[in-house]
């Protein structure tokens, strides 16, 4: 059974060709794009603009009830992305950032680091997670020099 979509869309296709070309991310074009297929194609189907868009015909259903329930805005609007916290709290990581900034730094090593965090904030931290932090997020090098050999370091005078 076929479902006349042009009787759900409340814009004309005008409207639609305008905010079409306006619109900056994929996905909000392809969902623009879909009601407009909708709109001015008589005997248009959820499956044929899936096919037409590269999605599957559950996610043009979904985009529709979206448009449906809340109008364009509820279409468009950008969901932010769910997932689980990060392990350090930002507060701790600014904290952190400023201990390294600092010219008298007195963390030479990432396990230093750690234990600071543990002893200051009480959170557990595993290495390659506070590595992967303030090396690549924080783009912050510990300064510390490399080691020298023994025979190397008696010859400068330098004790190990």
């Amino acid at each position: 059974m076929k479902v006349n979509y042009q009787e759900r869309i409340d814009l004309t296709a005008d409207d639609l060709k305008i905010i079409l070309s306006q619109q900056r991310t994929i996905p909000n074009r392809q969902k623009i794009q879909a009601l407009y297929w909708l709109k001015t194609e008589a005997n248009q189907s959820l499956t044929d603009v899936a096919e037409r868009l590269g999605v599957h015909r559950i996610t043009v259903h979904r985009w529709l009830k979206q448009y449906t329930a809340g109008g364009l805005a509820e279409l468009l609007k950008i969901r932010q992305a769910t997932g689980r916290p990060r392990v350090i709290p930002s507060a701790v990581i600014a904290r952190i950032s400023e201990k390294l900034s600092e010219d008298s730094c007195e963390f030479k090593t990432y396990k230093e680091i750690g234990q600071w965090v543990e002893e200051n904030y009480q959170v557990s931290v595993k290495y390659q997670t506070l590595h992967k932090q303030v090396h690549y997020r924080m783009k912050a090098n510990l300064k510390v020099p490399k080691p020298v050999s023994k025979q190397k370091a008696q010859e400068a005078g330098i004790e190990l």
